[in-house]
């Protein structure tokens, strides 16, 4: 593994545990202690999570190409759940995290030696599911902006205006949705592709 490749899966892996631990430590607390000891759980959290940094962050990073399944969709929907909310519920930064799968099932597939069809349905497989999760996110807005208040408000602008109802509200987020959807399938197929030809010296993919 290069230098460079190491220290973006060390940044990617070891920011996981640091950003759970602090925020989940830091809402709990804030739901159920006195807000004055709020920050002091949020640090200890913080704590906790470089600890577990040090404790296992390097044998997970020589094993990065070799992750389960399940740990690898965990971490895309914790930053898929983490990049929505820093948007305040745009799913702009999404379609980043769906290159970065991407780019990181074409790597594991040269780092494997994997043949064609495998190369293809594995990164068929992980387009799907950035497609699945960038729905799920669209949803999650919808959600909130139906929770939020948004029904009933007034959108202006020169050329087009209308007031929020359930039905509009909904038409946008499926038609969105949708049209995110596609292109979230078709940024991370093509980061890939392009990957597999600048790593691996070559397309895996048949014609």
């Amino acid at each position: 593994m290069k230098k460079k490749e190491s220290f973006i899966i060390y940044c990617i892996l070891g920011a996981v545990p640091v950003l759970f631990c602090f925020v989940t430590a830091w809402f709990v607390s804030a739901v159920l202690m006195d807000e004055k000891i709020v920050p002091t759980v949020a640090l200890s959290g913080l704590g906790a999570g470089i600890i577990i940094n040090i404790a296992f962050l390097q044998q997970w990073v020589m094993k990065a190409y070799q992750m389960n399944n399940k740990v690898l969709s965990a971490i895309y929907i914790f930053y898929s759940i983490g990049v929505l909310g820093f948007c305040m519920g745009v799913p702009i930064l999404n379609f980043g995290v769906g290159i970065i799968a991407g780019i990181y099932t074409a790597r594991r597939m040269c780092h494997i030696k994997a043949s064609t069809e495998e190369y293809e349905l594995k990164v068929k497989k992980t387009a799907l599911f950035s497609a699945a999760v960038m729905l799920m996110m669209c949803f999650l807005t919808g959600t909130w902006a139906l929770v939020g208040g948004m029904i009933g408000t007034r959108f202006e602008s020169p050329v087009l205006s209308f007031t929020f109802t359930v039905p509009i509200l909904a038409g946008i987020v499926l038609t969105g949705g949708l049209i995110l959807c596609l292109l979230q399938y078709w940024l991370t197929f093509i980061a890939a592709e392009i990957t597999t030809k600048a790593w691996c010296g070559t397309s895996l993919r048949s014609e």
